[in-house]
C-alpha cells in the first residue's frame, strides 16, 4: 500500500505539470536574485498620495533575464519606483523561465519635508522589503500663468 501511495503521489505530480493553466515555478525566497536593487530613491514613492504596498511578479526568460513585470498595487508613484528599481535588478540564469514574487510596503510619514530623506529599510523573510519614507512638499509655483496676469 505505501508503495502504491508514493507511485500516485509521482503520478499526481508528473501530471499536475502538465495541465493547462501550470506557469512556471513561483520563487518566494529570493533564491533566483543575483542582485535587487530597492525603491531607495523615493523620486516617486516620496511624492505618493498614501502609504501602500506593490507586490511584483517578476517573469524571467530562458537565459534568467527579465522578461515581463506585472506590478500590482493602488498607488501609481510606488509602483513606478519599483519598475524602476526590478529594471535595474539582475537575476541568476539557473532560474531561467520562472517567475520571482517580491514585495514592497511603503510607509510616508509626516511631517513633510523640502527634499527627499533616504528611507528606512528592513526586510522580512522571504520576500518582504518594509520602506519607511518622510512625504515631500508638493512643488509650488506661486506665480500664476502668464495667461491669468493683468
Amino acid at each position: 500500500m505505501n508503495g502504491r501511495a508514493s507511485a500516485l503521489a509521482a503520478l499526481s505530480i508528473a501530471l499536475s505539470s502538465l495541465l493547462p493553466g501550470q506557469g512556471p515555478a513561483l520563487d518566494r525566497n529570493l533564491s533566483c536574485v543575483a542582485s535587487l536593487e530597492l525603491p531607495t530613491q523615493g523620486l516617486f514613492a516620496a511624492r505618493a498620495a498614501t502609504s501602500g504596498t506593490v507586490t511584483a511578479l517578476i517573469r524571467l526568460d530562458s537565459s534568467g533575464r527579465l522578461a515581463a513585470l506585472q506590478l500590482t498595487g493602488s498607488d501609481e508613484f510606488l509602483k513606478a519606483d519599483v519598475s524602476v528599481s526590478l529594471n535595474l535588478s539582475r537575476f541568476t540564469t539557473r532560474c531561467g523561465n520562472r517567475n520571482v514574487e517580491v514585495i514592497y510596503s511603503f510607509t510616508l510619514e509626516d511631517p513633510a519635508t523640502d527634499w527627499i530623506i533616504p528611507p528606512a529599510v528592513r526586510f522580512a523573510p522571504p520576500n518582504r522589503f518594509e520602506l519607511t519614507f518622510r512625504r515631500v512638499k508638493p512643488n509650488v509655483d506661486p506665480a500664476p500663468p502668464k495667461s491669468e496676469r493683468k
